[in-house]
């Protein structure tokens, strides 16, 4: 006796729970259309424009860091009061150095992760180094090399 109005309960509640998602899905339908509408067409032409505005801004940034470096990094890294005189190899990752500092000369041991000065030479002890390397042109060398080798 209970089930017959549980059952028209029911039945009131199912219709009214029908018709409510039957709303909510014309509704979502609704919104579905309106957001294809809205949402732009990726075609080969959006693409092709999206490639070459990539590559502009790419380039951009190329150019910007090309100009940089060439105008104004390079002022930022000179310094006329160090140089390197001289350098020889002592091992596989240890050097020898002569550096030149203003007016002082300072023999400096280089190795991976420290340096170590060697010695320190004083105004009259100055060390000018010969560069050999740029006496004799390529042709030059390559022609004692290549008699050295006829030799053997």
């Amino acid at each position: 006796m209970i089930f017959p109005e549980i059952k028209k309960i029911l039945n009131g509640s199912m219709a009214v729970i029908a018709s409510t998602f039957s709303t909510l899905v014309i509704a979502a339908e609704e919104g579905a259309i309106v957001v294809q509408k809205t949402l732009p067409h990726t075609g080969s032409e959006q693409l092709i424009k999206m490639v070459f505005g990539l590559l502009f801004v790419l380039m951009m940034i190329f150019l910007l860091a090309f100009l940089f470096k060439k105008y104004i990094g390079s002022n930022l890294i000179v310094n006329t009061s160090l140089k390197t005189i001289a350098g020889v190899s002592v091992g596989q990752k240890e050097r020898v150095v002569l550096v030149q500092i203003g007016e002082r000369q300072i023999l400096v041991g280089v190795s991976p992760g420290q340096v170590n000065i060697l010695y320190t030479l004083e105004k009259g002890e100055e060390v000018s180094v010969k560069d050999e390397t740029s006496k004799y042109s390529f042709s030059e060398k390559f022609k004692q090399s290549m008699t050295q080798l006829e030799k053997k």
